[in-house]
């Protein structure tokens, strides 16, 4: 999404931290997990400490962790269905 909000008095690395925040949270939001991380990180990287920022990049990692577990799951139940079926 396209973010063009200038306020005044604000630095350029204020406005960096601002569009990589806002990046991140458009893609944490349609649940786009990996580019989400990378955002929060870059963000990070400008204010490091940022205690929003350090939660939504563990949130991503939980969610990351949870969708290698149910893709490992699903091939391994595929694999037996198809050696299954191989059988019989």
């Amino acid at each position: 999404m396209l973010h063009i909000t200038v306020e005044p008095n604000q630095t350029p690395v204020e406005r960096k931290f601002k569009d990589l925040k806002e990046h991140a949270d458009d893609f944490f939001k349609i649940e786009l997990l990996r580019p989400a991380r990378i955002y929060y990180e870059r963000a990070l990287e400008l204010k490091p400490g940022e205690e929003k920022l350090m939660q939504r990049i563990v949130e991503c990692d939980r969610m990351l962790a949870f969708e290698r577990k149910v893709i490992w799951i699903l091939a391994a139940l595929a694999t037996a269905i198809v050696l299954a079926l191989s059988i019989f």
